[in-house]
């Protein structure tokens, strides 16, 4: 019983950390499209820089 228990424990962790990896790429892609349109925009350097963190 008890390697059950770990292996559910082991598939949870996956899937959770597999969901936040897929989360962290479209939020590296939405920071980028945002990034262009400021530059498309013309915007200041300063909030360029402070845009990339």
């Amino acid at each position: 019983m008890a390697t059950i228990r770990n292996l559910k424990i082991k598939t949870g962790t996956c899937k959770r950390l597999v969901k936040e990896f897929d989360s962290y790429e479209k939020e590296v892609v939405r920071e980028a499209a945002k990034r262009a349109d400021m530059k498309g925009k013309g915007a200041d350097p300063y909030d360029l820089k402070k845009c990339t963190g």
